[in-house]
């Protein structure tokens, strides 16, 4: 979910919530780069905006879960915003400088975000929590959670606290991360699948083609988790967090939350939910179902 004025008809759906609420293009529709507001002395304009977006979703789907991800600009995608044209240029922008650790770099731009959601707390909104985008080694989620702390808002406690796993080696570290305290986890099944096949979304053209065409899948390994090696690392994942925290919250988002094959793995894997695109939900809703009754 990205777009506030789409989130009534996106609640209407009967989805339980939202898992993943993207900031992206409501910092689009801003005009600005967040970099941009930072430099100006502009930071309240930037917290302004984002409060506003994200309330207009929380309040949509009042009494239910909406998870924020945090912002993760890569440097290429956002030139056009103002500002936009001081970004590094980077040679891979998809594995590149963006999510968590850009925004660890920066802090000032994830403490603006993190007291946008302050806020929204504050006037009653507490439906909404915070999902830390493209981790990879506890350290970034120990410094994130410092800096929520400094806005008034206790990790886990006062808020859900979440993060993405989006790669291989955060599914190697999931111990540890729940040892230091997550509230969910999220599997970003589109990046994950990039980088455990070490295809570029944004550059796999003829080969990935050829890759599907060559039957090395049955299907094309971006909408199907349960081969590629995917699906092996989201449950190893699954059972190593479940041990430290029988509790953990676990899901997936991405393409793959709409696709029955991919949920009907969530389900035998024991997943808690799955987030797709709004007008898949209806699909997911009976793939579930359908999926349950299989066990």
């Amino acid at each position: 979910m990205d777009l506030p004025d789409f989130a009534g008809r996106a609640a209407a759906t009967g989805a339980d919530g939202v898992g993943l609420c993207r900031l992206e293009i409501i910092i689009a529709n801003g005009g600005i780069h967040p970099a941009e507001y930072i430099r100006q002395g502009k930071t309240q304009d930037y917290i302004n905006l984002l409060k506003e977006g994200v309330g207009k979703i929380a309040k949509a789907f009042d009494g239910k879960p909406v998870w924020v991800r945090c912002s993760d600009l890569r440097s290429d995608e956002y030139r056009n915003l103002k500002g936009g044209d001081l970004e590094p240029r980077e040679t891979d922008p998809m594995i590149g400088w963006h999510a968590i650790r850009r925004l660890l770099d920066e802090p000032a731009i994830l403490k603006a975000e993190f007291e946008a959601i302050r806020e929204l707390h504050y006037a009653g909104q507490k439906n909404v929590g915070i999902m830390l985008p493209f981790v990879i080694n506890v350290d970034e989620v120990r410094r994130a959670k410092e800096i929520l702390r400094e806005v008034g808002l206790e990790p886990c406690k006062a808020i859900d606290f979440g993060v993405m796993i989006e790669t291989p080696a955060s599914c190697w570290i999931i111990e540890d991360l729940c040892k230091e305290g997550i509230s969910f986890v999220s599997f970003g099944t589109n990046d994950l699948t990039q980088t455990t096949l070490g295809i570029s979304r944004d550059d796999s053209g003829k080969f990935l083609n050829d890759y599907i065409d060559n039957k090395i899948f049955d299907v094309d390994p971006f909408v199907s988790i349960d081969q590629s090696g995917v699906g092996e690392l989201v449950e190893l994942a699954s059972t190593r967090g479940r041990k430290v925290n029988k509790k953990l919250k676990l899901g997936i988002c991405g393409e793959h939350g709409g696709d029955p094959k991919s949920i009907d793995f969530c389900s035998r894997t024991g997943l808690d939910y799955v987030s797709c695109s709004p007008f898949r939900v209806p699909v997911a809703r009976l793939a579930a179902a359908q999926a349950e009754l299989r066990k």
